[in-house]
């Protein structure tokens, strides 16, 4: 493990700690102003805007990231190519926004929500930091997620009083993303634009390399956002509220899970270009350290679930501890998966990573109704535990024959 890892993973979790401090405060104060209903109204919401973030990204940001640490060369094409294929998406997803909101019978306060939160996809396009990701400037990747944080934070504390303003989260989420958005788009036109002139372009090899990733974030989303956004058809607005601050929580930290996996996946690439076994003993040297901290950290997360949620909701949402205390084991097994699903990826394996995923996310579908079922909504956070388990060990399976070996890169 490089100096320039590790200097590259604490600068990004760095920033995500601070942005997620501050965003979780945020949260608590929308959880305890609104209640258990409202704050039900706003992470479904989210999780709903989420699912459509995905259709935009299609996986397009690793790819692009991967492509352009292997050859620097082809940023301008990139640029070009992924910015113009997630226009046309973010369009045809925020029509499909808006015609399902027209269509099905919402209440109008979680229509303006969804209406203002949509926008933002409008704006994603143009959040290039996947482009610094690709060389390395990961302190620029940092900058932008404070950025974008900050700004929805402050709009939050600024505007939001009362239960009327209960739209003005979607105004603070197109703020946060739009500036974002300016920054990396400037910033990449300052120290990147002599690469090339950036112009419309489509390339079929983009879909094809692409697609496979963005389904595989599909299916995490199905099974991080999207338990929420079912939780929020078979249980009571209440429920849905207390389940989705015990998710907030875990995809909280799971972020740093993310961050960490985003950060190695250039130098995964690398290592996996130079043909030997350079990517098996860069997965084994960070194993021997995610392993037992995911597990350390996991154990500290179950004694402390049911005081977290008192302490950061309230009482009102006390009875989401052994939720929370469940997704401590989903935490542990998507730490220890990602070294396989992220060496799938960057080896351009990701058909392969994408069947694991999707493993997971059928897992999760079912179990977490049929966890609901059994044990309300402690069952669908066991039912997550599951389906994370699943991914770990099929993940394991497919990645040790591929991945562990002295190879020609694919």
């Amino acid at each position: 493990m490089s100096f320039l890892l590790f200097r590259n993973f604490f600068s990004l979790a760095g920033a995500e700690a601070f942005s997620k401090v501050i965003t979780f405060l945020a949260f608590a104060y929308l959880a305890r102003l609104f209640g258990a209903s409202g704050f039900g109204y706003i992470e479904w919401a989210g999780a709903a805007l989420m699912c459509a973030s995905l259709i935009v990204d299609q996986g397009f940001s690793a790819y692009g990231t991967r492509e352009i640490a292997k050859s620097p060369d082809r940023t301008g094409q990139l640029v070009a190519e992924i910015v113009t294929a997630r226009f046309i998406l973010a369009i045809l997803s925020y029509s499909a926004l808006v015609a399902a909101v027209l269509f099905f019978d919402i209440e109008p306060v979680l229509q303006s929500l969804l209406l203002i939160y949509g926008a933002s996809l409008l704006i994603l396009p143009l959040l290039l930091q996947w482009v610094f990701q690709g060389y390395d400037r990961m302190n620029v990747v940092a900058l932008a997620q404070v950025i974008r944080q900050t700004v929805f934070v402050a709009v939050i504390f600024l505007t939001v009083d009362g239960a009327e303003d209960l739209y003005l989260v979607g105004v603070a989420e197109v703020a946060g993303v739009g500036c974002a958005a300016v920054f990396t788009s400037v910033l990449y036109r300052i120290d990147l634009s002599k690469l090339a002139v950036w112009t419309p372009r489509l390339s079929p090899q983009l879909f094809i390399e692409g697609l496979p990733i963005g389904l595989s974030q599909m299916f995490w989303t199905a099974k991080m956002f999207g338990a929420t956004f079912l939780v929020g058809f078979v249980a009571t607005p209440s429920e849905t509220g207390i389940f989705a601050g015990a998710m907030r929580i875990y995809i909280a930290l799971h972020t740093f899970v993310w961050l960490y996996y985003a950060n190695l996946l250039p130098s995964f690439s690398k290592a996996w270009e130079r043909k030997d076994e350079s990517l098996s003993k860069l997965i084994r040297g960070s194993m021997k350290i995610v392993v037992p901290a995911g597990l350390v950290t996991a154990v500290v997360w179950v004694f402390l679930s049911s005081w977290v949620m008192k302490t950061a909701y309230g009482p009102g949402f006390l009875a989401g501890g052994p939720a929370l205390a469940w997704l401590a084991g989903a935490f542990a097994g998507a730490a220890i998966s990602g070294h396989f699903r992220f060496g799938l990826i960057a080896s351009g394996y990701q058909n392969q990573e994408l069947w694991t995923s999707a493993a997971g996310a059928v897992a999760a579908l079912v179990l977490i109704p049929v966890g609901y079922s059994f044990a309300g909504i402690e069952g669908c956070a066991a039912g997550l535990f599951i389906a994370e388990i699943i991914v770990l060990v099929f993940s394991a399976l497919v990645a040790k024959p591929l991945l562990f070996k002295a190879h020609t890169a694919v």
